[in-house]
């Protein structure tokens, strides 16, 4: 009986060993080849590869000609030139825009010089006065100037108000997912799914840190730096005290929630508010004289002719 069972379990091992040999064989052939894909991706020739268009071709050509120009440019102190830096590096994080301060001081040249080209040219191209000339050419140079800086702002604002938008319907999804079974980091990449927008591309960031060993306090601390919205930092500081103290993340984010939608609320019945008295001044200055001129005007010319 003893001698049997272990024939028969000798021949089902046998048995096994030739069905899963096979599948173990293709795995193995897989696996070599992912392995044999990443060595080749991590040479330099094809780290390249995986820059974009404008970091492999352009970013290297503007930050040539940047380094040429820095050589003319009035010498500042080092605090001064680092605190200008690192201002407009900020303002480039708030804008959503992943681009050197150096690469963006080059644009506003190229940008002023551009448009002080074009000024001239149209000078030359069309006869003025010179009054009228010397105003096209100070323009031209408001132009360049500001220009840049003024997109920059509106990109800034135009981001952050996204993300202070989409706040409420990201957490919303990030609780239903969290409560569905999911952790925090499928929680993130599904969402990310799911919506796009700014504050879902920072999620997305978030997740990317994360997945590259960043700790999770670590990446929302690099979340509230890539804002200036008191909503979004408190939230990141609920998500890290929850993790500190063992509190449930899905109770904390619709909390948050909540506030957010009802900060909102309150926001829109403060415009609303605001909106009659800021139409005062329109209904002054354009509305109130023309019914002023149609109501008084027969009374005022009846009594011209009379006197």
């Amino acid at each position: 009986m003893e001698i049997l069972v272990i024939t028969y379990s000798f021949l089902a091992f046998i048995i096994v060993v030739l069905i899963a040999s096979p599948r173990g064989l293709k795995n193995d052939k897989k696996q070599s080849r992912i392995d044999k894909i990443k060595e080749t991706s991590g040479m330099p020739a094809f780290q390249e590869l995986q820059l974009s268009f404008y970091e492999r071709f352009i970013g290297k050509g503007v930050k040539f000609v940047s380094e040429k120009l820095g050589r003319f440019a009035p010498k500042k102190k080092s605090a001064d030139k680092n605190k200008s830096l690192e201002a407009i590096r900020k303002q480039l994080r708030y804008a959503g825009i992943f681009m050197e301060p150096a690469d963006f001081q080059f644009i506003k040249y190229a940008v002023l010089i551009g448009v002080m080209f074009v000024t001239l040219v149209v000078i030359i191209a069309v006869d003025m006065e010179p009054m009228i000339m010397l105003l096209v050419l100070m323009c031209g140079a408001l132009l360049g100037v500001m220009g840049p800086t003024m997109y920059l702002r509106s990109r800034v604002t135009s981001h952050q108000t996204g993300i202070k938008k989409q706040l409420p319907d990201a957490m919303d999804l990030l609780c239903v997912c969290i409560e569905a079974g999911l952790s925090f980091d499928a929680a993130l990449l599904k969402v990310s799914q799911k919506l796009k927008g700014p504050f879902i591309d920072e999620l997305l960031m978030v997740y990317r840190e994360i997945q590259m060993g960043r700790t999770r306090r670590a990446a929302l601390q690099n979340l509230c730096d890539a804002t200036n919205l008191e909503e979004l930092k408190t939230f990141a500081s609920a998500l890290v005290q929850a993790e500190q103290l063992g509190i449930p993340i899905n109770n904390v984010m619709r909390a948050q929630s909540e506030q957010l939608r009802t900060e909102r609320s309150q926001q829109a019945k403060e415009k609303g508010m605001k909106a009659s008295i800021k139409m005062l001044l329109p209904m002054l200055l354009f509305i109130f004289p023309v019914v002023f001129i149609i109501l008084m005007g027969p009374t005022v010319l009846n009594i011209i002719e009379t006197f």
